[in-house]
This record gives C-alpha cells, structure tokens and sequence, in this order.
C-alpha cells in the first residue's frame, strides 16, 4: 500500500461507476480505478486504516485539495475492493446473498485489515454454503478461522475411500496431509484391534471419529452442557436444569432410618412437599449402643443360652458361673459324705 502512484504506469484513471460516492472524503485507486468513499468505516474498524488516516503524509489529507494524492493500493484487485465495498454499502439492509467467491474475496480483505465484524460476518454466510472440504480447509487455514468449524470436513476427509491426490496434498499443505493421514491409520488400527477383518472408514461413527479428528488436530474437546454436569442414575429433568434424585438446586435426597430427607430446601424430592426435619434422638443408650426408643420399636431380648452381663466384657458372667459350680460341687460332696456317715 502506498500513498503515491505512477500514473502513466495504469493509463488513463476512471473513477468507479459505484463507489465514487458523493460527498466521499478519502480516495483510493487500485489499478486505474478511483474510488471515493467515507473514511468514517475504515476508520471505525481498522486499527491499520486509522492510523494511515491519522499520519497523512505532508500534514494533509488524502484525496484533497491539500493532498490530491489517494491511497494506492498495488497487491488488492479492483474486483476484491469493490466487493469489500459492496458489504459496507450494501443497498438491501440484512441481505447478503453472494458466492463463495465473493464471501472469500471479501474474506481475505477483512483478514488482512483486520476487519473483525466484517470477517465474522463472512465466515457466518460462508457456513451457509456447501463448500468442497478442501476449499474449506485450504480458505480457513489461511485466515486463522476456527478449527471446530472444520471438523465436519476433517471426518469427511479422514472417511473418503480414495487417496489424496499430488494437486490435492499441494494445496492442503505438508503439516495437513500427515495429520489427516494420522487420523485414518489410527482408524485403521482401532478397527484392527475390535476385530474388523475388512473395515471400511464408512463402518466409523461419525462421534468417535471426530473425538479423533479432535485429538489429531489439537483441537479442544465438546464441552458439556450445564444439565450434563448434574446427571445421574436416573436420567431424568426434575424442572430446574438438574436430573431426579436431586431437589433442583444441586442437594441430593438422602435416607435416613428408612425416611426420605430433601437436603437443604426441606421439599421432599419426590412429593415436593415439606419434609419432617432430622431427628435427633436424646434416649440413653443400651448397653450394645443402640437406642430404645428411636425407631420405635422394643429392644430384643438376648437368646436363651446368653445371659447379660453386668460388667463389661461379659467378665463377671463367666467368673459368677465357675464359682457356682464349684459350690454346687462342694455341696454335693458334703451331701455325700454325710450320707455316708450314716
């Protein structure tokens, strides 16, 4: 870009039959095409423009009388400007129906200006298009778009039963072609090791292809959704963004003494009901640490050939039924030998 031009290099100058704007403030010529438009656009978008509009040369403006010469812009084509112009002047407001042509001319333009609306804006029509996938890859390669855009490209090359051809490989690119060439052996192999005799890349789901296609080409994983987070056994929506089992605010329903408690909101999950609050029993505690009167019910007595023990341990209970056995022996012998005695 260049602010002077040689004008008996282009002929004879004619300005543009569409964008010579009256009232235009700036002047640019590509080729033998003048064009005068409003500096306000250029100004307003590109940080490049605004400061060449900003450092004039000769302390005045393009394209007026104090400084007639407009920007020359020598590595642009007329027909690429010219459809740049047309998205900023468009007659027909919100219609932008255009070629993939003319979506990549104006592309390449508002790429290399740094045009960010205008760029956002092409690359929202060209996904409206059916595109070859190589022109895809190759057109958004070039002007740093997105990669997620192009993973239903990437999967359909990594799936096309034929070879990359010498003029395809060419325009992809070396780093491309082994990528995509990485993916299809990594099928290939994955196929292999689930026991495919014969696989085909058509027996791929497309989902665990692109899981591949992702890793190959460092692209991040799908993030979840918020409900995704909050899911599971059962599967289902309560009304709030979570799944069943939960009272729609994250808490999980718990059972407590065969009752069903509802966290922190104190809704019963199920009835959406006001739920009886967590008892905490204050009964003393029997001497195998249960409550008596907690769930309600009478404690067991213990089985027939146990007895219970006074002391812990069950110690006295063994020492009280040795020595009354040594009693009753002691008795019986006395028993005895008196009978003897008669």
């Amino acid at each position: 870009m260049s602010s002077s031009q040689d004008r008996g290099s282009v002929g004879r100058v004619i300005n543009h039959k569409d964008y010579y704007l009256r009232g235009g403030d700036m002047s640019v010529l590509i080729g033998n095409h003048l064009y005068r438009i409003h500096s306000f656009f250029f100004y307003r978008e590109s940080l490049e423009w605004r400061q060449m509009l900003d450092s004039p040369p000769n302390g005045g403006e393009h394209g007026t009388a104090d400084a007639p010469s407009p920007f020359t812009l020598d590595d642009v084509k007329s027909e690429d400007f010219e459809r740049f112009l047309w998205v900023i002047y468009n007659p027909q407001y919100s219609v932008y129906d255009a070629s993939f042509e003319t979506w990549l001319s104006i592309l390449k333009l508002a790429h290399r200006w740094s045009f960010c609306n205008i760029k956002e804006l092409a690359i929202r029509e060209l996904e409206k298009l059916p595109i070859e996938p190589i022109e895809k890859i190759v057109a958004y390669h070039e002007y740093k778009i997105n990669k997620t855009l192009l993973l239903p490209a990437y999967i359909t090359m990594c799936k096309r039963d034929k070879p990359l051809t010498l003029a395809e490989g060419t325009s992809l690119g070396m780093e491309t072609v082994l990528r995509l060439a990485d993916a299809r052996e990594r099928a290939r192999q994955q196929a292999a090791e689930s026991g495919i005799r014969s696989p085909t890349f058509h027996d791929f789901e497309d989902a665990l292809m692109e899981d591949m296609v992702r890793e190959v080409f460092g692209i991040p994983p799908r993030q979840m959704s918020p409900g995704q987070h909050s899911r599971n056994s059962s599967g289902a929506f309560n009304g709030f963004g979570s799944f069943g089992g939960s009272n729609g605010f994250g808490f999980t329903s718990q059972n407590v003494n065969g009752e069903t408690t509802s966290g922190l909101n104190g809704l019963d999950s199920a009835t959406h009901k006001p739920s009886n609050t967590l008892r905490v029993s204050t009964e003393p505690l029997s001497p195998n640490g249960l409550t008596t009167k907690a769930d309600g019910k009478k404690p067991q007595a213990p089985p027939k050939d146990e007895k219970p023990s006074s002391e812990p341990n069950g110690a006295s209970s063994q020492q009280t039924g040795s020595g009354a056995a040594d009693n009753k022996g002691g008795a019986g012998g006395k028993a005895n030998g008196a009978g003897k005695t008669k």
